[in-house]
């Protein structure tokens, strides 16, 4: 069998694309993830290739051409975008097309927009969404939320899975040569690590302000800080509020670095954080990759308390749920810090051991497999 993973957005070695479902599908035959930036590799499978674009829109129709070379009997998209390139070739070649749904887009979409304008975006993104989705073979989506928004009500003939983005099993137990830019960070040990884009509703003044309050307590405080900024505005508000705040002894921040090499750093940090403002709906619902890798490195993960992240972090004993204040999640923290190294260590102990036998891809791989070959 051969598959075609097309993006327009992604990177070709994109962590889901190339190391869970690029490296999951080369068991079944070849496999080309296609895309327009990324890396390109013609020798090992699963093979990466890239078109030259200026735009997503203008990547269309390369992207087609390209997987249309290649006579894929499987097309898997991975936004809504290339659905209809998945379509086109489905139609020319008779392959089948799996949608990867890996976020709330409708969601995603309208929050771009003015606020009384947020409403009529998402129904028209997300009614373009379902009318894509009703015409592949199969839908693949990352929790039972989106596939409950893209097919609301009961009694649709799919072929629907809900793929979790599970990190691979051992995905931090290897040995990785130290970057220069990393020497520095590499030399110390964090109390707290924080990954992910950072916004405000991704809790980065929260952080700020919960160092406040615990500087005080816990005098040699280190807390990393991994990301990229999506507003300059906001990293400006940022770096004066640890000049203000007289956080630069505590605060560490660094920029985002190739993904296999974050387990460094995670070996480095005692506790994963992941504060996120729970009025916004896709982050409530949604379980971050992030936490799980934090759980596959060992680190009990600090979170806001959702539902979701009861059923994760609160009902196995993981790590310590907040309410989404600043004196709530600084309370979380420093019950955290304060836990004895014995106890440490049989919790960090429990992230591993529930990180290899449930939350990880391979868990996933014989449903994902039984789905293809029933295509």
């Amino acid at each position: 069998m051969k598959t075609c993973i097309i993006t327009n957005s992604h990177p070709n070695n994109d962590v889901r694309l190339y190391y869970k479902l690029g490296t999951s599908l080369s068991q079944l035959g070849e496999v080309h993830i296609v895309s327009t930036n990324g890396l390109v590799n013609h020798h090992s499978n699963p093979y990466l290739s890239i078109v030259s674009t200026t735009t997503p829109i203008k990547a269309l129709p390369l992207l087609y051409k390209a997987s249309k070379a290649l006579k894929p009997d499987l097309v898997i998209c991975v936004e809504p975008l290339t659905v209809p390139v998945g379509l086109m070739l489905r139609k020319s070649l008779g392959c089948k097309v799996i949608f990867d749904v890996h976020e709330f887009f409708a969601d995603a979409h309208a929050e771009r927009s003015r606020f009384f304008l947020r409403p009529f975006v998402k129904h028209i993104y997300l009614s373009f969404e379902r009318f894509l989705a009703r015409r592949v073979d199969a839908v693949t989506a990352v929790n039972q939320e989106i596939l409950n928004q893209l097919f609301p009500g009961k009694g649709h003939a799919k072929n629907l899975l809900v793929m979790p983005n599970y990190p691979v099993k051992n995905v931090w137990d290897y040995q990785c040569d130290i970057p220069g830019a990393l020497t520095q960070l590499c030399a110390m040990r964090f109390d707290l690590i924080y990954i992910g884009g950072i916004t405000p509703n991704r809790g980065i003044f929260k952080i700020l302000k919960c160092a406040t309050l615990l500087k005080n307590e816990f005098p040699r405080l280190k807390i990393l800080i991994l990301g990229k900024f999506h507003d300059p505005a906001i990293e400006s508000e940022f770096i004066d509020s640890i000049d203000k705040f007289n956080l630069n002894a505590v605060i560490y921040y660094q920029e985002w670095i190739p993904p296999e090499k974050i387990g460094l750093l995670l070996k480095r940090s005692r506790f994963g954080l992941w504060l996120f403002n729970p009025k916004n709906r896709r982050m409530r619902l949604a379980t971050p990759l992030k936490v799980l890798e934090y759980l596959a490195a060992g680190l009990p993960v600090i979170t806001i308390k959702t539902p979701l992240m009861q059923s994760v972090i609160g009902a196995n004993k993981l790590g310590e749920l907040c309410a989404y204040r600043a004196r709530d999640i600084a309370s979380g923290i420093a019950k955290a810090l304060r836990i004895p190294k014995e106890d440490y260590d049989e919790l960090s102990a429990r992230c591993i051991e529930i990180s290899e036998t449930r939350f990880n891809w391979e868990s996933l791989e014989e449903k994902f497999f039984a789905l293809i070959k029933s295509l």
